[in-house]
């Protein structure tokens, strides 16, 4: 397949309209008397039937450009010359195209207007002159052409251009045979213009399905085929739907169906036609020879092989006319007419030479094309930068030693400043980890003592057994400022064993860690128990029935998030309940751990988040959970 049948899609992406659109404008320039509106209203129409009838948009631009003359209107007249441009573009007359789309140019530079309306004007015909150059095989000036207009449809933050431009860059990189490049643009276009403009999402999804039928992917060439389909078979677009056409023959003849490849031809033919387009019927024309050729059907292959022999001649189209020779060639050897067969297979040697010199500018310009652009921005971007550092140093020179000596006192006074202030910190960080430490000695003390009430000798060792463990765990991770999260949890894993037996296994717990967490990430040391804490004594321990508590550790990219949940009375009824006791305990634990989270906030410089909230269900309280969100941090190795 040609490179003709991927460009006409993006033209057809390129400029949109609809029949419609041309008939109420119509309606209104009958009605119009203000000369200055009535050349506007030409250009509108005109630009609005371009698909349907391309005699009539050139007609009508004619009349605009004679009208922006006469009422001296630069805009307008550059906006005719566009439209005429475009429409010799589609007769497939490239020099006149150019022309006028150079002329378009050139009154847009004059202007030189920072008006929107007039920069994506200019885009619009930087875009129109890189598809001609892209049809004239000048691919290298094609991209030229394309990236200009990109760049200000960048600026002018124009996606839906900008998704246009994405897919003419697609079809260029396809024209060089370059089918994982054009991929590649031709998916973006295609996210870009999805639900926003649906004739660009169309065309590009015919390209795709096209580079996925190259590439044999035929399940995905189908799908994508139909999504263009949806939009093109209510549309009024008979290039695109032709072109889309032409595209479902070839995925038939992939899967053997020769039938419905014969159908969707004569359904691309009947399209072209109506616009007299000689581009795609060549195409149309040359696919039909080669099946019927196939089928033994020599003098209908010979027909339409003649046909599209004349088109692409006429069109200057190298690789059609080669491909045609060579069919013809074929088709007089099989009927043994070795005259003419050897006739078009010299035509066809001499296509080949033409088109293999084609093909090497190809793979040449393959291989710049990947990182000329980049090369080109950086180049300009060292030689900004050389300016700006010359000029700079002219300016600095004289007071380069002053200024120097004095940047480096302050910066040294600055970065001693620093360092006192981060063990500053870090003094207070442990200051406030050893007032925790004696808190959490009372609190199980005072659990041991009751259980030894209530319990029993054995049941006593067992917990004191457990506690010793915990003193251990917690006098290890009192030296530390940070731990790894598998000490983390032994620690609060014997915790919660300890409440268990200290009230009558009143709870279950659960602690749970993301697999993606690292070995060795690390957590402020005994952070969490204070809150583990404050969900037993004043969570699940009011509550009726058995209480849970699920405690988990999660890596959300540079962040741990630890989450303490439990299904208990709720925040509110907890206030109420401490309220109502005149001897509550009243913890200074998670006020000192908050103290901590601050601390480690300034000290690091990162974003430490605590979240309590109470949890619910139509006003049916379901319990509490703690959420703690810390910069994910690594224990470092001595």
């Amino acid at each position: 397949m040609r490179k003709i049948l991927f460009f006409l899609l993006i033209l057809s992406a390129f400029f949109i309209s609809a029949q419609s659109a041309a008939d109420s404008l119509l309606a209104v320039l009958k009605k119009e008397k203000t000369p200055q509106n009535i050349l506007v209203l030409q250009n509108q129409i005109s630009d609005a039937y371009k698909h349907s009838d391309p005699e009539q948009m050139q007609k009508f631009a004619i009349l605009a450009l004679e009208n922006a003359k006469k009422y001296h209107s630069p805009y307008q007249q550059a906006v005719a010359y566009q439209n005429i441009g475009t429409s010799f573009l589609i007769f497939g007359d490239y020099d006149k195209a150019l022309q006028n789309f150079e002329a378009s140019e050139k009154i847009l530079l004059k202007i030189n207007s920072n008006d929107g309306k007039v920069k994506e004007t200019l885009a619009k015909t930087l875009g129109s002159k890189g598809v001609v150059y892209s049809e004239q095989n000048n691919y290298a000036k094609a991209l030229d052409h394309d990236f200009e207009a990109l760049k200000i449809y960048e600026e002018t933050k124009n996606e839906v251009q900008i998704s246009k431009l994405y897919n003419n860059i697609g079809v260029i990189y396809k024209s060089i045979d370059d089918k994982e490049k054009s991929l590649e643009y031709f998916l973006k276009a295609n996210k870009i213009s999805k639900n926003k403009d649906e004739a660009t999402f169309a065309a590009s999804a015919s390209n795709i399905g096209l580079i996925y039928l190259y590439q044999n992917t035929l399940e995905n060439s189908k799908k994508y085929f139909d999504e263009s389909f949806r939009f093109y078979q209510k549309s009024e677009n008979p290039r695109a739907l032709g072109e889309l056409y032409n595209n479902y023959s070839q995925y038939y003849i992939q899967i053997g169906q020769i039938e419905s490849a014969k159908s969707n031809l004569k359904k691309a033919e009947k399209e072209f036609l109506s616009i007299d387009d000689k581009f795609g019927l060549s195409d149309t024309y040359l696919f039909l020879g080669e099946i019927y050729f196939n089928e033994n059907k020599l003098n209908e292959s010979l027909k339409f092989a003649n046909k599209g022999l004349e088109l692409s001649k006429e069109l200057e189209l190298t690789e059609a006319t080669m491909n045609a020779e060579k069919l013809l060639s074929q088709i007089y050897d099989k009927k043994g007419d070795q005259k003419l067969a050897l006739l078009h297979l010299k035509n066809y040697d001499i296509e080949k030479e033409n088109f293999d010199v084609v093909r090497n500018e190809q793979q040449r310009l393959k291989t710049e094309l990947n990182f000329q652009y980049e090369k080109e921005k950086l180049e300009k971007r060292q030689i900004a930068s050389r300016e700006r550092l010359k000029w700079l140093f002219i300016i600095a020179l004289a007071g380069i030693f002053l200024l120097g000596t004095f940047f480096y006192y302050r910066n040294r006074e600055k970065q001693k400043t620093i360092l006192l202030q981060k063990q500053l910190a870090e003094f207070e960080h442990k200051a406030l980890h050893l007032q925790m430490n004696p808190h959490f000695v009372f609190n199980c003390l005072a659990a041991i003592s009751a259980f030894v009430m209530q319990n029993g000798k054995e049941e006593a060792i067992r917990y004191l057994s457990k506690f010793s463990k915990l003193m251990r765990l917690t006098l290890e991770f009192s030296k530390e400022s940070s731990i790894t999260i598998d000490k983390e949890i032994e620690a609060l894993k014997n915790y919660l064993e300890l409440e268990q037996l200290r009230f009558n296994n009143k709870f279950d717990f659960q602690i749970s860690k993301d697999p993606e967490i690292e070995d060795d990430a690390a957590i402020p040391s005994l952070l969490l128990q204070p809150y583990v804490e404050n969900a037993i004594i004043h969570g699940v321990v009011p509550k009726d029935g058995k209480g849970f508590i699920d405690i988990t550790f999660q890596q959300r990219s540079e962040y741990l998030i630890c989450t303490i949940k439990d299904n208990g009375v709720g925040i509110e009824k907890s206030k109420m309940v401490k309220t109502n006791f005149v001897n509550a305990h009243r913890s200074m634990a998670m006020e000192i751990s908050q103290k901590r989270l601050e601390t480690l906030e300034q000290l690091e410089n990162k974003k430490i988040e605590l979240d309590i909230t109470e949890l619910n269900n139509n006003e049916i309280v379901l319990g509490t959970q703690v959420l703690i969100k810390l910069p994910l941090e690594f224990i470092k190795h001595k």
